[in-house]
């Protein structure tokens, strides 16, 4: 059987005033399905890089990608934005290091879960999408989620506002999840659960 996610040969580099910074040059790995693979290194040694190069979150970008990045067979690098759109939720999703940057500041928490889950559910009413959104919230161990649904990102502490971006992240059943350092700048006891959480 195929790995669900395949790197091949995979180099990002940045054109700068400076030169070229090569940022990520010839990484491979694979991950079967129900797998789980760590990926290890000093800051600053690209992996956050490789994680959004996974998302196709580069587009746009000076990034100069090359090599191959295949999920279930299908070729991301190169490939078309919207296809690459259509594949994030679904069937892959990322918890990024930092959720007070990465949640918008002028929407409820539950908004934005809801946001990404009818993007891929396009025939679920907001009632739907709330009540979904409701259900992650309590999923991933957030008290009272029917009220705090309706609370903004600043309104959580640290580790609540971690537990916010797993929600939105499992919010669509992905294939594949990535987090980036899901636990950095948390207490001990929260980081144990968030682990327990991802595992779960």
């Amino acid at each position: 059987m195929a790995p669900l996610l395949e790197v091949r040969d995979l180099r990002i580099h940045f054109p700068t005033d400076d030169g070229l910074v090569k940022s990520v040059d010839g990484v491979s790995f694979s991950l079967d399905r129900g797998s789980t693979l760590g990926i290890v290194g000093e800051s600053g040694s690209g992996k956050s890089v490789t994680s959004l190069a996974i998302m196709g979150l580069h587009q746009g970008t000076s990034a100069r990608i090359t090599g191959e990045i295949k999920l279930d067979g299908e070729e991301l690098v190169g490939a078309d934005p919207v296809r690459v759109r259509e594949l994030r939720g679904g069937k892959m999703a990322m918890i990024f290091q930092d959720p007070l940057s990465s949640l918008h500041p002028y929407f409820p928490v539950g908004d934005q879960i809801a946001e990404a889950y009818r993007v891929h559910h396009p025939d679920a009413s907001r009632k739907q999408a709330r009540q979904h959104a409701v259900e992650m919230l309590g999923r991933v161990g957030i008290p009272q989620p029917s009220v705090r649904v309706d609370d903004y990102p600043h309104q959580f502490s640290g580790g609540m506002r971690q537990r916010v971006m797993i929600a939105m992240a499992l919010s669509c059943d992905p294939e594949l999840l990535i987090a980036d350092e899901p636990t950095t700048a948390l207490d001990v006891t929260v980081q144990a659960q968030i682990l327990d959480l991802i595992s779960e």
